[in-house]
């Protein structure tokens, strides 16, 4: 096979030495190459860095003055002239290693020579560097070999800044060296450097430095005769190295159907352990009319000859590229394509990238991710309380939850469960799924299932409206693993369903008996008290829903009897109309209009009942509260909105 590679626009030039990065397809596995001119002519070329599944880096001799080359692949590429020395640019090659001594120049050179293994090698512009390129940016080994020209024969001296040990070598002898743990401000105007004479022309320039942790720092500084301090050695100091890219791709003649494509890891964000990985990937198709399809192993699917895809871990990725001309798939390549994040990148967390990535998961078909991938969206979208994202995730774990069978996938159903409440309708149904999955004893430890079981009596009384289903799973639960928090909430649910069953004076005495966290009632505590629901009220007119509601948790927790308060409830019935959620809205409604008796707040229970009612198609039970609040708060703002909202189901009114 054959590429062929041409000059960037934006490189720098003339330059006696380029550099072109060819991604890696099938024919190239174990070929010989060779790089020739337009007219044939071989030029001297050497393999910079080449990995599985990474981008080949190829040095090649560009003296000649030519701006487009080949590169052909073959067992029997022919070997170019020997005696070649690229006396260019700046190599850096970074490796990990392990904490050890380093206050001499033996004990560096001990720690240099064990580590292991190679991160990656490439061309750097100069010799300043404040991260690691080509992996975490602590506990490794930066080796730097590179060439620059003294415009001037005399004597120079050389500087090293940075953090942990350094040392500078130039043509082949020790200049300057800072051995030892440190940060780099001690040698910021040269206070670790040595001077050397040289001659006008090209020289050789060695730079080791070791980085354990704290903040990265590398930097090789000179000051030319005549200079009066240091300054960083700038780019222009070294002889440039000309970055060329593939510009076409011509497959070998005993397999046509071959494609070329080109990919870079550009964004990325990280959570902890967790990385999500932004890759841009390119077909080369010299301007041939194809459609490109791109299937990636997670299951989703991209076309266009340039698209990007987010994947959810670092690693070896198989990504297939197809060609189709009237409906055929005439050529296509499969390649192993190593993920990693972006170490140049310099803050690891990126809301935009998490942003776009959540919108790319939600329009993909999640039922066909690998569960390994399914679960790692999860996992980013509990972490980051994205619920749009939660739902689609969750309906496709629900549907495939076959394949989370085993006893340690039975969290990722209780974890659903606790996070998908107050999502909206379609959230507390998947709660309610997840939790009874989450529930079954072949899926989870027996304390799993308890607190799994415990969270599911709390959807049967405040979602779902089954106190009898509650009963019997709260009646079995043995309270063994459960934590002090949730043994509290196993005594709330207890009054929870006494009130379900409209039994409001024992549930008062059930509340009673709970005492209030952190301090009984007080003058103190009654301020608080209406200092907490005037801003829960006020986090409801903002419609900041979510505070609202957990502020609104907390209160009931803390002060059980609040439980029992009409103005407490009336706001949580509130919080879920506007959610939108209207069984639980209907639930909570029905079950304070025990408490409520003749309060005039019970009109507006009775309106909120018609309007959740009316939403579930629970016509009929809307029916009979439109009419009992007609009936018993005829001259209430409920009924008189109640009128403008749905006047024609209005029953008219008895006369005397």
């Amino acid at each position: 096979m054959r590429v062929v590679v041409e000059k960037a626009g934006d490189s720098p030039w003339p330059a006696a030495v380029g550099m072109v990065e060819i991604c890696p397809v099938p024919a190239l596995a174990g070929g010989k190459y060779s790089v020739t001119t337009s007219d044939g002519k071989l030029v001297q070329a050497q393999t910079l860095w080449s990995a599985v599944g990474e981008p080949m880096r190829v040095r090649f001799n560009t003296s000649s003055g030519a701006t487009k080359y080949f590169v052909d692949y073959s067992t029997n590429a022919p070997s170019a002239p020997g005696g070649w020395n690229p006396e260019a640019g700046v190599v850096v090659e970074t490796l990990t290693c392990k904490e050890g001594p380093i206050n001499t120049r033996e004990q560096v050179n001990r720690l240099v020579n064990s580590a292991s293994p190679i991160l990656g090698r490439g061309l750097a512009p100069q010799i300043f560097m404040g991260i690691n390129p080509y992996g975490p940016s602590v506990f490794y080994v930066a080796l730097f070999s590179g060439w620059f020209t003294a415009p001037q024969g005399g004597e120079y001296g050389f500087a090293t800044v940075s953090t942990d040990a350094s040392y500078l070598e130039i043509d082949g002898h020790l200049i300057a060296e800072w051995l030892g743990r440190h940060d780099p401000h001690g040698g910021r105007r040269g206070e670790h450097s040595g001077h050397v004479a040289l001659r006008p022309g090209v020289h050789h320039l060695e730079y080791v430095q070791v980085q354990f942790n704290g903040e990265p720092a590398a930097e090789a500084a000179w000051k030319p005769p005549g200079q009066d301090h240091f300054e960083l050695m700038p780019a222009s100091a070294f002889p440039p190295v000309a970055r060329f890219t593939v510009s076409q791709f011509e497959s070998p003649p005993a397999a046509p159907g071959t494609l070329y494509f080109h990919w870079h890891n550009q964004d990325h964000a990280r959570l902890g352990d967790s990385f999500l990985i932004k890759t841009r990937l390119r077909a080369i198709d010299a301007g041939q009319r194809r459609e490109y399809r791109w299937l990636f192993d997670d299951g989703a699917e991209a076309a266009g000859a340039a698209v990007q895809h987010f994947f959810l871990e670092p690693g070896l990725r198989k990504v297939t590229l197809s060609a189709w001309q009237n409906g055929a798939c005439i050529a296509s390549n499969t390649a192993l394509v190593r993920v990693s994040p972006n170490w140049l990148q310099r803050d690891d967390w990126r809301q935009d990238v998490f942003d776009e990535a959540s919108n790319d998961f939600r329009r993909r078909d999640l039922s066909r991710m690998p569960g390994r991938d399914l679960g790692n969206v999860l996992e980013w979208a509990i972490r980051l309380e994205d619920q749009p994202l939660l739902v689609p995730v969750a309906e496709a774990i629900l549907k495939r939850s076959d394949e989370f069978d085993s006893a340690g996938s039975g969290p990722v159903f209780y974890q659903l469960g606790l996070n998908l409440q107050h999502g909206g309708e379609r959230g507390d149904q998947l709660a309610e799924q997840a939790l009874r999955v989450a529930a079954s004893s072949q899926r989870v430890t027996p304390t799993t299932q308890e607190k799994a079981r415990l969270r599911l009596v709390d959807m049967l009384l405040h979602y779902a409206g089954q106190p009898e289903a509650a009963a019997k799973l709260l009646a079995g639960l043995s309270g063994n693993g459960l934590s002090v928090d949730e043994r509290r909430l196993r005594k709330l649910f207890d009054g929870d369903l006494l009130l379900a069953r409209g039994k409001v004076d024992l549930a008062r005495n059930q509340y009673a008996a709970i005492a209030d966290l952190p301090a009984k009632p007080g003058p103190r505590a009654t301020f608080e008290h209406h200092a907490r629901l005037e801003s829960a009220s006020i986090l409801l007119q903002c419609a900041q829903f979510d505070d609202a509601q957990r502020a609104l948790d907390l209160l009931t927790f803390e002060r059980p009897l609040e439980r029992l308060a009409l103005d407490t409830g009336w706001l949580r019935v509130q919080v879920s109309l506007k959610r939108k959620e209207y069984q639980r809205a209907f639930t909570a409604a029905r079950t304070l209009l025990a408490v409520a008796e003749n309060d005039p707040r019970k009109s507006n229970l009775l309106y909120a009942l018609v309007e959740a009612g009316l939403a579930l198609g629970k016509t009929a039970e809307a029916q009979q509260a439109l009419s009992q609040l007609i009936k018993e708060f005829p001259y209430s703002e409920a009924a008189a909105r109640a009128k403008d909202q749905w006047g024609s189901r209005v029953p008219p009114r008895d006369h005397p």
